[in-house]
C-alpha cells in the first residue's frame, strides 16, 4: 500500500485492500531464485504502493545482500532523510517518483542529492496536466543535481491506454524531453546498469 493518495493512481495501490506479503515467503522465493541462477548475479527490484513502508523491509534487504544479490526499488522518496541515510547501503538502484499532488519538492530533491553520487538514481516526474509547469520546474531542478537519469512521465487513465488531456505545447515538451532535459544532465561518475538502458541514434548520427 502507499502513503500517498494520488488521483491518477488506482485506489488499490493505497486503500489498504492488498495485504503485505509474508517475510518468510519472500525469503524463500529469493533463496530459490539465487540458487537457481547461480553463479549469475540476481537483481531484485521492489515496487508498490510504497515499499519502504513494509515493516520487514530492512530485514529483507539485509537478507538479500547477504546472498550477494542486488536490491533496487521504486519509491516516492517520502521517508525521512535519516531513513535514507541508514538504508542507502542496501541499494544498487533507486527509482524515485515525484508526485505533484502529494510530494514535497524540497524533500524530494534532498533525497536525490543524498543518493545520486553513491547509487544509480533514476527520477520519474509524474506530469499531471494541471500541474505541468510546476512539474517541469521540478524536473529542471533535479536535472541540475547531476549523476541521475530522468523521465517526464505522461499519465495514463487507470494505467490503461488513454492518455490524459495534454495541450499541444505540453505534448511537445514530453516528446522533446531528451533535448530539453536529458542531454543537459552532467555526470562525473558512472554506475552499473541494472534495469537496462538504450541509446537512440538517429540516421544522421545525432
Amino acid at each position: 500500500t502507499c502513503n500517498f493518495e494520488c488521483s491518477y493512481c488506482p485506489p488499490g495501490l493505497h486503500d489498504g485492500s492488498k495485504r503485505w506479503p509474508e517475510l518468510g515467503a519472500i525469503k524463500n522465493f529469493v533463496s530459490k531464485v539465487v540458487e537457481q541462477v547461480a553463479p549469475r548475479k540476481v537483481y531484485f527490484e521492489f515496487t508498490g504502493g510504497e515499499v519502504t513502508l513494509y515493516k520487514h523491509f530492512t530485514e529483507l534487504c539485509e537478507f538479500i545482500t547477504s546472498l550477494d544479490a542486488k536490491v533496487g526499488l521504486i519509491s516516492n522518496s517520502s521517508r525521512t532523510i535519516k531513513w535514507w541515510e541508514s538504508h542507502k547501503q542496501f541499494f544498487d538502484h533507486v527509482c524515485l517518483s515525484f508526485h505533484p499532488e502529494e510530494g514535497d519538492e524540497e524533500h524530494f530533491i534532498n533525497v536525490v542529492k543524498l543518493l545520486n553520487n553513491d547509487i544509480r538514481t533514476h527520477v520519474n516526474i509524474m506530469m499531471k496536466p494541471e500541474k505541468f509547469d510546476f512539474c517541469y520546474a521540478v524536473a529542471n531542478k533535479v536535472k541540475d543535481v547531476g549523476n541521475i537519469s530522468i523521465a517526464l512521465q505522461p499519465l495514463i487513465h487507470d494505467f490503461g491506454d488513454q492518455l490524459y488531456d495534454y495541450t499541444d505545447i505540453q505534448k511537445r515538451i514530453l516528446d522533446k524531453q531528451h533535448d530539453l532535459i536529458t542531454k543537459h544532465i552532467k555526470f562525473d561518475t558512472s554506475f552499473e546498469y541494472y534495469r537496462g538502458a538504450m541509446k537512440t541514434i538517429s540516421k544522421d548520427g545525432e
